[in-house]
């Protein structure tokens, strides 16, 4: 990473730079018009596909390839030293570990305007909470990437309610869906996400094999890669479900997939924003989602989709059979309010402005010159 310019500079932290919606937003912060603040990306641990298209898109990046897991000495001490060479006028950490260690160093090397943010809701225990109570108060504020986030972090008496500020991930909306594609008479499910029991991938499949077994044709696409794949693979061949649930891994482009679908669901047991349900609303499908996280702020129910209490499969089945006794013109009209509920509403250039509107009101003030005059601070 070489030294930032005169502008003023935002040093955004991560853990990683390969996967993932944090590192998707990244790149959506790179691709917006330059402006008076330079943008600057930096992880703990590793690199790799978020860090390429960084590089690519001419963001000055940097991966420290120093352990992540709390507390790591080494990883604050590196950090320290990138903030005295960059001297950036923002650190922004983004999730738990780079909050802990971000704010300690940005602290340590003077950073003006340090903020933290929290991208889910965390099982933190008591001691956690106790420990992190204390590591943001090094923070200007924190973010939460919807309200109930922020108003976890406020409840649990982590942050004082005037440091928490909540601020709505940026979605590049997907182009709208041309057609359907899937099988005649069939049901088409698509879901997008980490195959990890978090994301709750297994009763999807559990879903499918019920649907089945009540004459309802069903076809389910899991796009994406995780530790839950080998377990998917195993329900699926013991359920004999090979024809009809498909597995075609990480996809850089899944909205083709998600675009041709009835109905898209996401069956988290915990989110904090929900990326991809909003991605899958601006394709033009309807979705059902787990009422956790953001989905009750996004999802407006029998209107642009469905909310359940708990994803279970039979919970799963009884939605997805009523999804499919609408018909595929009903979905399609369900699908067109839901691009229009998210149109517009988290646009990537309003997400930085946004962003920088917060870090100029934790800046320094002007102060006066020796001869009355004013001077710039530090993000004038």
């Amino acid at each position: 990473m070489t030294l930032a310019t005169q502008r003023p500079s935002v040093l955004h932290l991560l853990t990683s730079l390969n996967f993932g919606g944090v590192e998707k937003r990244m790149e959506l912060l790179a691709e917006q018009p330059t402006g008076d603040m330079q943008h600057l990306f930096c992880a703990i641990g590793g690199g790799g596909a978020a860090e390429r298209r960084l590089k690519a898109l001419g963001a000055p990046v940097q991966c420290l390839q120093q352990p992540v897991r709390i507390p790591s000495p080494a990883a604050i001490l590196a950090l320290f030293r990138l903030f005295r060479q960059l001297r950036p006028t923002v650190v922004h950490s983004h999730g738990a570990e780079a909050n802990f260690h971000g704010l300690i160093a940005a602290r340590l090397a003077g950073v003006p305007v340090r903020v933290g943010e929290e991208i889910g809701i965390p099982a933190h225990s008591g001691r956690a909470r106790r420990v992190f109570r204390q590591l943001y108060r090094c923070a200007h504020c924190v973010i939460g990437i919807s309200d109930a986030v922020t108003g976890w972090l406020v409840e649990s008496g982590e942050v004082p309610p005037a440091k928490a500020v909540r601020v709505y991930n940026p979605v590049k909306l997907p182009v709208e869906r041309s057609g359907q594609a899937a099988t005649p008479g069939a049901l088409r499910v698509g879901f997008v996400g980490r195959l990890e029991a978090v994301k709750n991938p297994l009763a999807l499949v559990e879903a499918a094999d019920l649907l089945l077994a009540r004459g309802i044709p069903v076809e389910l696409w899991l796009i994406g890669e995780g530790r839950e794949r080998a377990r998917l693979e195993a329900a699926i061949r013991t359920q004999e479900l090979d024809e009809c649930v498909h597995l075609p891994g990480y996809q850089p482009h899944p909205d083709e997939y998600v675009r041709q679908c009835h109905v898209y669901v996401q069956p988290s047991r915990s989110e904090g924003f929900g990326l991809a349900l909003v991605e899958a609303m601006g394709c033009g499908v309807p979705v059902i989602a787990t009422a956790v996280g953001g989905a009750p702020e996004i999802v407006e129910p029998g209107v642009t989709g469905w909310l359940l209490p708990e994803a279970t499969p039979g919970a799963l089945a009884t939605v997805l059979e009523e999804a499919w006794r609408l018909g595929p013109e009903q979905l399609r009209a369900m699908g067109l309010r839901a691009r229009s509920a998210v149109a517009g509403r988290f646009e990537p250039a309003e997400y930085k402005s946004r962003l920088e509107a917060l870090y100029r009101q934790f800046a320094p003030r002007k102060a006066k010159g020796e001869h009355g005059q004013d001077t710039d601070s530090a993000l004038s």
